[in-house]
């Protein structure tokens, strides 16, 4: 495999280097392995973070290096690359096409974070999310077990949740909330109340 590439991405060019750099060391993934993964999972991932303001952490060393938040859109972005004004002076990128996400794969952003609410109405959350970490006495099973609770809870009052591994060590839970009139208050007291029974 090449070590650098510029490829074609549904009209847009994306420079691709260091594709052989091994980002997770136990598996022997490469920057090309997850700039594979990331353009595959496409079609699927980019409903789910269109529209958001988008915060990437970085592994430029892979996973057992350094790693650093970005928040802003790097000035070295492609034009195509799409930016929205975002909380505290932010200028984040957002994503709309399979090619962002290539890019993103190059810049080693092995974790893609999107806020629950899009950025044209940042006071409406879309989605809810119930994070489940594991951690003394309980491990991943655990979360798994209070997961399948969760599901029996929301199923009560009319709402659908998908659990989804979090990229670290733990599960989230994703609820979609499908009122226009939903706020942060509103989602957030939901939530603990949930956390609470």
């Amino acid at each position: 495999m090449a070590d650098s590439a510029s490829v074609d991405i549904d009209g847009r060019v994306v420079r691709l280097t260091n594709l052989t750099k091994v980002l997770y060391p136990e598996v022997g993934f490469t920057k090309g392995d997850v700039i594979g993964y990331y353009n595959a999972v496409a079609a699927v991932m980019l409903p789910h973070i269109a529209g958001r303001a988008l915060t990437f952490k970085r592994f430029p060393n892979g996973v057992d290096g350094s790693s650093f938040f970005e928040k802003n859109r790097p000035s070295h972005a492609p034009d195509w690359i799409g930016e929205v004004d975002a909380p505290g002076g932010v200028r984040s990128c957002v994503f709309d096409h399979r090619a962002a996400l290539v890019w993103a794969g190059n810049q080693a952003a092995l974790e893609i974070h999107a806020p629950m609410a899009k950025a044209t109405a940042l006071d409406t959350p879309t989605i809810l999310v119930f994070d489940l970490d594991p951690g003394a006495p309980a491990g991943i099973a655990e979360c798994a077990q209070v997961a399948l609770w969760m599901r029996e809870v929301l199923d009560s009052v009319g709402l659908a949740g998908w659990a989804k591994t979090s990229g670290s060590k733990g599960l989230q839970v994703y609820v979609p909330l499908n009122n226009p009139d939903s706020t942060h208050e509103h989602a957030s007291s939901f939530a603990l109340a949930v956390g609470q029974l």
